[in-house]
Order: C-alpha cells, then sequence, then structure tokens
C-alpha cells in the first residue's frame, strides 16, 4: 500500500493502480497495460511500463499520463497526487496551452510585467530539480504550432506549476495542468489575486509585512483598523505608520 502523509512518486502510483485497478478486477499486466493503450489509439510497450512502474523512467510525457489514466479508467491528476476519479474523457494535453498562457499573464510579482520564457528557462536551470526546458521550447508550450498539440514532460509540469507558484508543503501541484475542474477553480482565484495585485493590495500587504515587526501592538492595531475602514467606506484618508515607530 502506499504510504500516506507523503506524496507518492509516479513509478508507485502507477504500480499500485496496476495491482489494484478500479473496477477492473484483479491485478493488470505491464502487457495489460500496454494493450490497452494501444487499442485506444495510443502507442506504449510493455517494456516502457515496466519501467515506469519501477523507477527506471520517471519522465513519461503528458501524452502518455493520459493514455495511462484512460488504460486505467482514472484521472490523469492522479498521478501526481490529485483526483482519481475519471469525469467522462479527460484530455489534459488539449487544454494545456490554454493554461500555460493564463499562468504567464496573470502570476507574477507586483510592479512588472509577466516572466519572460527566458526568465522560467533560467529559474528551470537554477532549481535543477527538474531537468531544463529552453525558452524557445517554452514559446512552442504557450502557442503550438496550429496542426500539433505540445506533449511536455512530466518534470516540466513540475517545474512550471512551482515556478508560478501552484506548490504546497508537499511540493509542486502539477494536477492544475492535469485536472480541468481544478483548474477552473484556481483561475477564478488567480482572478481574485490579480484584482488585489492591480488594486495595489498586494503590494500594500507585502509593505506592511516589512513594517510590522518594528511596530508596537499598538501600531499594528492601529494599521489593521485603518485598512479595514479603508476597504470598507471607500476613504483612503489614512497614512501608513511610520518605519520602527516605537
Amino acid at each position: 500500500m502506499l504510504e500516506t502523509g507523503t506524496l507518492p512518486t509516479f513509478a508507485e502510483i502507477l504500480d499500485e493502480l496496476c495491482r489494484r485497478p478500479p473496477h477492473r478486477g484483479g491485478r493488470l499486466s505491464n502487457t495489460e497495460i500496454a494493450q490497452r493503450v494501444n487499442a485506444q489509439g495510443g502507442s506504449i510497450t510493455d517494456g516502457y511500463v515496466s519501467h515506469l512502474r519501477t523507477g527506471q523512467r520517471d519522465n513519461p510525457t503528458l501524452q502518455t499520463v493520459q493514455d495511462l489514466a484512460a488504460a486505467l479508467d482514472v484521472a490523469p491528476a492522479v498521478f501526481v497526487g490529485g483526483r482519481r476519479e475519471r469525469l467522462g474523457d479527460e484530455r489534459p494535453r488539449d487544454s494545456f496551452p490554454g493554461k500555460l498562457r493564463q499562468l504567464f499573464a496573470v502570476v507574477h510579482p507586483a510592479g512588472r510585467g509577466p516572466y519572460t520564457p527566458e526568465e522560467v528557462s533560467r529559474a528551470f536551470a537554477d532549481k535543477r530539480d527538474y531537468g531544463s526546458i529552453s525558452a524557445s521550447y517554452l514559446r512552442e508550450l504557450v502557442n503550438p504550432p496550429a496542426d500539433r498539440l505540445p506533449n511536455p514532460r512530466l518534470k516540466h509540469l513540475l517545474g512550471l506549476a512551482d515556478h508560478f507558484g501552484l506548490s504546497d508543503e508537499q511540493g509542486p501541484q502539477a494536477a492544475y495542468f492535469l485536472d480541468d475542474r481544478l483548474a477552473e477553480t484556481i483561475d477564478a482565484e488567480l482572478d481574485d489575486y490579480v484584482a488585489l495585485r492591480d488594486s495595489g493590495v498586494i503590494e500594500f500587504v507585502t509593505r506592511m509585512a516589512e513594517e510590522a515587526p518594528h511596530w508596537s501592538p499598538e501600531v499594528r492595531r492601529q494599521a489593521v483598523d485603518a485598512f479595514v475602514q479603508a476597504v470598507h467606506t471607500g476613504d483612503p484618508a489614512w497614512v501608513f505608520p511610520a518605519r520602527k515607530q516605537k
């Protein structure tokens, strides 16, 4: 059984699903999994399935993740710790470019424009946890040719989720790229974030966090009360507390 409390690896999740497939009865062999994928129009060998299950290969493409999920009758997001229940014919490869365009467009620090592909490529190189990705390939992922869907690898999904802040204590939450229903929820939250950032609230809260350690309890209370009053009444006539006020 998978260990609880930690995010299992792709190999552990795939192996568990093959041993205990939902709605399929007994365990499925590597050959049976490959046959199911190929019968549905995919292309995979039983040897590659074996390597994925044992962790000898750990960086499948998005198409492979999608094909394995369909063969096992699970949601693609299950392979990154997300939803297990499959909802119809889920094809995250189709929706990937739009999701990545959304992240590029809205997720960036206040006071500057969107990240460039060069910046994201350098972030991958600096972190080293997710391999490398070129700026030109990032551009192709965002705006793929009309006749070809992008097919990023799993580590690309993890690295992009990490770079754009889709993470928690367990690590990057790449389910955003594999679960359209989850992506709709996150996109709505991103819209709220953009509204707060564009109105200056994010910058203000950041400044408050920098100044707060120097304030007395009374100054902190006054700052919170003034901010709440400004939000409720629309009255901006208040003064930000002075630096290191005692």
